[in-house]
C-alpha cells in the first residue's frame, strides 16, 4: 500500500510540472484544422509593432507531419501575400518548403519583399539544409527567429528547441524599411493569405506566442525553451506581444493586440 501511494504521489507531481513552470500555468492551446480555421490581428497591427527596429518571435508548434506534399510551403506562424496595385508584398515567419518544392523542400524561410528591384527586400533568410530532422511530428516544438536591424539591412537567426539553425541572409536589394505604415497584408495564424486570390490554410497547433523588440540572444533562447517546457515571459524585457492563448485571444503584454479567432478549437493538449 505504501508503494503504491507513493507512485501516486509521484504521478501527481509530475502531472504538475507538466503545466506549472517558473510561475506559468500553461492549460490551453490553440488548434487549426487546416480547413477554414485562422486567428487574424487586424490591418497594420504587427507592422507597427516591428516597426524600424529589431525583433523575435518565440512560439510552440505541434504538427502531424512538418514534412508535407506539394510544392509549395507550410506556414508554422505567418505567411501573408498582399498585391497593392503596384506590386506583391511577401510576408513570412516560419514556413517550411513542401517535399517537392523546387529549391527549398524541408528548409525553413523567414522573408518580406514589396515589389521588385532596390530597396525591395527588407528581410530574406532561408536555412542551409531541411530542417525536418530538427522537428518530431506529433510533439511539441519551439521556434525561435530574431532579426537584427542595420543602417541598411537585416541579420535573421533561427533556433528550433534551443539549437541555432545554419542559414543565410539574401543581401541584395535589401534595406532597412520601417514597416509602420506598410501593409503587408492579411497577417493571421493558420492560413496563408492573399488579398488578390484564395488564401489556404494549414493544419497545427499553437501555443505561447510572444514578440518582442530585441534580438533574442542564444541564453535568452535557452531560457525561453526551458528544456521543452514553456515559461512565463511576462516580465522579460523588450516585450511588446504575449499571445498565450488560454481559452481567448488576449495579448498579456502592455499592448493588448488580441487575436481574432475564427474556426480554430482551444485544446488541453499543451506543451510539456
Amino acid at each position: 500500500m505504501r508503494q503504491l501511494a507513493n507512485s501516486a504521489r509521484r504521478r501527481r507531481s509530475k502531472q504538475i510540472r507538466r503545466v506549472v513552470s517558473r510561475g506559468l500555468v500553461n492549460t490551453k492551446s490553440l488548434s487549426f484544422d487546416g480547413t477554414n480555421d485562422r486567428a487574424g490581428w487586424g490591418s497594420g497591427v504587427i507592422e507597427s509593432l516591428i516597426g524600424a527596429g529589431d525583433w523575435s518571435w518565440s512560439y510552440w508548434v505541434k504538427s502531424s507531419d512538418f514534412s508535407q506534399a506539394g510544392t509549395g510551403q507550410y506556414s508554422t506562424l505567418i505567411y501573408a501575400l498582399n498585391f497593392y496595385g503596384a506590386g506583391v508584398s511577401t510576408f513570412i515567419i516560419g514556413a517550411i518548403g513542401e517535399n517537392s518544392h523546387s529549391s527549398q523542400a524541408g528548409k525553413l524561410t523567414v522573408i518580406a519583399t514589396r515589389g521588385t528591384g532596390a530597396g525591395s527586400t527588407y528581410f530574406s533568410w532561408v536555412s542551409d539544409s531541411s530542417v525536418i530532422g530538427s522537428l518530431t511530428d506529433d510533439d511539441w516544438n519551439h521556434i525561435v527567429i530574431t532579426c537584427d536591424t542595420g543602417a541598411s539591412s537585416r541579420a535573421i537567426k533561427a533556433y528550433i528547441n534551443g539549437s541555432e539553425v545554419a542559414g543565410a541572409d539574401a543581401l541584395s536589394n535589401q534595406a532597412a524599411t520601417d514597416f509602420s505604415g506598410i501593409n503587408m497584408g492579411d497577417v493571421a495564424l493558420g492560413t496563408q493569405t492573399f488579398n488578390a486570390g484564395s488564401d489556404s490554410f494549414d493544419a497545427l497547433e499553437l501555443d505561447e506566442i510572444s514578440l518582442y523588440s530585441s534580438v533574442l540572444s542564444s541564453s535568452n533562447v535557452t531560457a525561453i525553451y526551458n528544456g521543452g517546457v514553456p515559461a512565463d515571459e511576462t516580465e522579460r524585457s523588450g516585450l511588446i506581444g504575449y499571445w498565450r492563448l488560454e481559452d481567448n485571444g488576449n495579448d498579456s503584454s502592455s499592448n493588448s493586440n488580441s487575436l481574432t479567432i475564427s474556426g480554430a478549437q482551444f485544446t488541453t493538449d499543451v506543451p510539456s
